[in-house]
């Protein structure tokens, strides 16, 4: 066993997040630190994962990103702090990736969690765009003006005003390429989520 399996088997994520000082609630969540998190978006026990920024990894990770120490230097933080006693000298070098390998390593996990939030959080959405899409159809029908009618209803309005728009979002988002999916989310993520919560009411 290398010199950070030995870590690893003896303090957990869910240790090293707490002992650090971060809150966890009774759902095992907490506010990430690596983000402005207002709201609990990580889920920590034997291994943390922020379903906002897709930060991820185990004691070590966190200690060393929390920290900003490479992870030997994290491992023997750990070792110091819970008083764990191991003898670093008693592992070979062989134990020890070295730290390029292990920025390396590190990078393409968050890449990977990254890319699955991502995923996420544009399948949810496509989800209420389609729904908005398919409620400003109903408002077209349902509230269209008869003739003579010289106000029109405002749910009639938005729908004229909002359906083409709406459309070309569902487009972007499902057959757009990731550039266009990434651009979609970032200017219109927080309209989308205000969309979601405003059609709850005609559920």
């Amino acid at each position: 066993m290398g010199i950070f399996d030995e870590v690893k088997k003896r303090v957990t994520a869910y240790d090293a997040v707490s002992h650090y000082g971060i809150k966890i609630n009774n759902k095992g969540m907490c506010c990430c630190p690596f983000h402005d998190d207002k709201n609990p978006s990580m889920k920590v026990d034997s291994r943390y994962h922020c379903f906002g920024c897709g930060a991820d990894g185990d004691a070590i990770d966190f200690v060393s990103n929390y920290f900003g120490l490479p992870v030997i230097k994290a491992a023997k933080k750990i070792n110091e702090d819970f008083n764990l006693g191991i003898a670093f000298k008693n592992f070979s070098g062989n134990d020890i990736k070295s730290e390029e390998q292990l920025r390396l390593e590190r990078e393409q996990c968050i890449s990977r969690e990254v890319e699955r939030a991502f995923d996420i959080m544009r399948r949810d959405a496509i989800n209420i765009l389609s729904k908005y899409h398919s409620l400003l159809w109903y408002w077209r029908k349902e509230y269209g003006p008869s003739e003579g009618d010289a106000d029109w209803h405002p749910f009639f309005v938005e729908s004229l005003e909002k359906l083409e728009f709406i459309n070309e979002l569902l487009d972007d988002l499902i057959f757009g390429d990731r550039e266009k999916q990434l651009e979609i989310m970032e200017i219109y993520g927080e309209e989308i989520k205000a969309i979601g919560e405003r059609i709850k009411n005609f559920n």
